[in-house]
């Protein structure tokens, strides 16, 4: 059984990231430069590859669950990405932990579980790992 619905995970990214009292990683909207956050937080939970590609000057993290290709930040702000586009190139998690803070990381990571549980209900999600 596949638990991975993209529109859940989107809605959840959103709402993880709007700004927080204190909260220094969290920006209104899914942008360049969370894509390291994002794509290990997507691995991390529901699996998949890490994937990356070249951009201007940067490496640009993304994911591939069940053969499709995702990628939350709206990499076509990548003018590379856009005009190349995706390269595919194989990632490990223990590479995408080298371009962020751990401790960002952490907090991002809790703070989407706690709002995901919110957005799909623990009854739900409960009853879907035992069926």
């Amino acid at each position: 059984m596949n638990m991975f619905d993209k529109i859940v995970v989107h809605k959840a990214l959103k709402r993880c990231l709007v700004p927080d009292s204190g909260n220094r990683i969290m920006h209104h909207k899914l942008v360049t430069g969370q894509d390291t956050l994002i794509s290990l937080l997507i691995h991390d939970i529901f699996g998949g590859e890490i994937l990356k590609t070249h951009t201007d000057k940067v490496w640009h993290f993304y994911n591939r669950i069940n053969g499709e290709r995702i990628d939350f930040t709206g990499s076509k702000t990548h003018k590379s990405v856009e005009t190349k586009g995706f390269e595919d190139i194989p990632s490990t998690p223990d590479e995408t932990y080298d371009y962020v803070d751990q401790a960002d990381y952490s907090t991002f990571f809790m703070r989407f579980v706690r709002i995901f549980e919110e957005t799909i209900g623990l009854e739900k999600y409960r009853t879907a790992l035992i069926a």
